[in-house]
Order: structure tokens, then C-alpha cells, then sequence
């Protein structure tokens, strides 16, 4: 099993989500985040300045889904296809192994808790 983390615009969040679902994806999650350093696009007119840092930071989507290690490659390709601009301040997305998981309800364990 994989979790995939991406760090999308949110203009770009529904084209994704759709196509992930369309795709097979399930149990989204998606959080409001303030992103500083490189994910900013510091030539984009909407900067925020945070008073106790003094940095400029910029609102993103943090989608984060676990399928399958089949799934992954797949979903990726949707989110660096959906996700870009080719401007700067577009996002990252990253993969990582999950060792388990458990459906909580059910019991279930390993991919079949998906």
C-alpha cells in the first residue's frame, strides 16, 4: 500500500478529485494549508503575511488518499497532470509505503481495509 500527500492550487481541486474518483480513488482527504518556501509562487498577487514570522506564505490543498501500490503510479499521473500549470507555486505530491492499516469499523486489515 502507498499514501500519496499532494500539495495542489485549489483551482485545480475538483478537476483532480474527479478524475481520482472517476479512477477508482476513495476515502479523500483534503485540508486548507498555508504553504511557505518554494510552493509559494512569490510572483502571485494573492500573498498573505504572516505577522509573528513575517514570511509569505500561500494557500493550498493537501490531498492525501492510500490505495494500492497499483493504484499509486496512476493516481499520481492524474494529480501532476490535473495540478499543473507550469507556473511556479504549482505543488509537489509525494508517495510513501504504508506498513498497515485497519478499518476501524470492520476490522479489516491490509489492503482490504481500503
Amino acid at each position: 500500500m502507498k499514501e500519496i500527500k499532494a500539495y495542489v492550487r485549489h483551482a485545480f481541486l475538483e478537476a483532480i478529485i474527479r478524475d481520482l474518483e472517476e479512477a477508482g480513488a476513495r476515502d479523500l482527504t483534503v485540508v486548507r494549508v498555508d504553504a511557505l518556501g518554494d510552493l509559494v509562487d512569490y510572483e502571485d498577487d494573492q500573498w498573505h503575511l504572516l505577522r509573528k514570522y513575517a514570511e509569505k506564505y500561500r494557500s493550498l490543498a493537501k490531498l492525501e488518499i492510500v490505495c494500492t501500490d497499483d493504484e499509486a503510479g496512476r493516481f499520481l499521473d492524474i494529480i501532476a497532470t490535473k495540478g499543473h500549470s507550469g507556473e511556479s507555486g504549482d505543488g509537489r505530491a509525494f508517495v510513501a509505503p504504508i506498513e498497515e492499516a485497519v478499518n476501524i469499523r470492520t476490522g479489516q486489515r491490509g489492503e482490504n481495509a481500503l
